[in-house]
């Protein structure tokens, strides 16, 4: 019997390593696949075109928050300040007074998304917002996916001011 083994075991071996290097090799998985799951944000910044850093008056210096994207294009985001201990806290700045994302201190949104890989983007279709003014918008961001860390930036004008937001994610485990 255990001849009969031992030779069934040979045999098996050697089917497996002949066979093993006229397998073609699997391709990576694109990021499509790659990018599926939970995001936990590590560090959001925000600079000006000149480089120059600047306080987050939204989401303070080291928010919180979670990214999701599903297998079906379903995705959603939420972020909010680290030390957000009430509903409604003082701004920052008298000038955030008006401002309800830096009062509330708390962003989120859900929609659908689609990667473009040849260009680098992943644009986010609004679908549901804390804020109106965002539904219905597509936030096209370019996006660099290095094993389990998710970069996000944008570009936008405030005051008049260019300013360029980096959200740094890592894979929830």
């Amino acid at each position: 019997m255990k001849s009969v083994l031992l030779c069934v075991s040979l045999i098996l071996s050697t089917v497996a390593m002949t066979a093993a290097p006229n397998q073609p090799a699997r391709p990576a998985a694109g990021v499509s696949q790659r990018i599926v799951g939970a995001w936990l944000l590590t560090s959001r910044t925000v600079r000006r075109a000149d480089g120059t850093a600047l306080a987050d008056a939204v989401l303070g210096e080291k928010p919180t928050g979670r990214l999701y994207y599903d297998a079906t294009g379903v995705m959603m985001l939420q972020m909010m300040r680290a030390d957000r201990t009430a509903a409604i806290g003082k701004p920052a700045s008298p000038k955030d007074a008006s401002n309800p994302r830096a009062i509330l201190g708390y962003d989120a949104y859900f929609g659908r998304y689609a990667i473009d890989e040849r260009a680098g983007t992943i644009t986010h279709h609004v679908e549901g917002s804390l804020f109106p003014e965002d539904l219905g918008k597509d936030w096209v961001r370019p996006f660099t996916l290095d094993g389990d860390t998710l970069t996000l930036k944008f570009t936008s004008v405030t005051d008049g001011v260019e300013l360029t937001r980096t959200l740094v994610f890592r894979r929830a485990k």
